[in-house]
């Protein structure tokens, strides 16, 4: 699956999660399986950047939120592993 392909359902899991937990678990699954951590997660950022809070519910834009913030996280425990 191309990196796009594989950001556009990240993004679809994401927008239906349940709660924080939920999108974690999403966030870090993903990691695992990306060939390319950083290539996928600057694409999910680019994707849900673009993404209005109006359209979406206040959930989905918190799923998103919280996200965002475990991409980062993700990628910060990556850089200092190297």
């Amino acid at each position: 699956m191309r990196t796009s392909e594989q950001a556009l359902s990240i993004i679809e899991q994401v927008k239906q999660a349940i709660n924080d937990t939920a999108v974690e678990a999403i966030v870090f699954a993903a990691a695992e399986i990306a060939s390319n951590k950083k290539a996928l997660f600057e694409q999910l950022e680019a994707l849900i950047g673009k993404i209005s809070p109006l359209e979406c519910t206040s959930q989905e834009w918190r799923n998103f939120r919280i996200a965002r913030i475990n991409f980062s996280k993700l990628l910060t425990r990556e850089a200092a592993a190297c």
